[in-house]
């Protein structure tokens, strides 16, 4: 995973031809989003239900390959397969690995030279 980017700022901005208001739409939309399922991740953990497991994790697969967050999108992706082997056995690990390398994309994020007149509400 040490070739993955914690978040691919050029790639990002030509996803959305180079639009910076709108590759700000989408962070937002993204920063919104991941924290709700993060806490039905957690949720899916606790109860054993490795269905709403793989179901928010490939969710958020997608979420983060949008916002280039490609060391993000293969976390999930490991989570998704638990999920996939019907349990949620080893989920809370990568949970916890998700967190940091969320803290790592916000830090990205905020310094990237794609956001340098937004703000946003992590």
């Amino acid at each position: 995973m040490d070739d993955l980017k914690t978040f691919d700022a050029d790639k990002f901005l030509k996803h959305v031809l180079n639009k910076k208001d709108l590759a700000a739409e989408i962070m937002r939309i993204f920063f919104e989003d991941i924290n709700s399922f993060m806490v039905e991740l957690v949720r899916a953990t606790e109860i054993n239900d490795f269905i709403s497991l793989r179901k928010n994790a490939h969710r958020l697969k997608g979420s983060s390959l949008n916002v280039s967050a490609e060391k993000l999108s293969t976390l999930f992706l490991k989570l998704e397969n638990i999920g996939k082997n019907d349990t949620v056995i080893g989920a809370q690990e990568v949970i916890v690995e998700i967190f940091a390398e969320l803290e790592n994309f916000k830090y990205y994020v905020s310094n990237s030279h794609v956001f340098e007149n937004s703000k946003f509400n992590f």
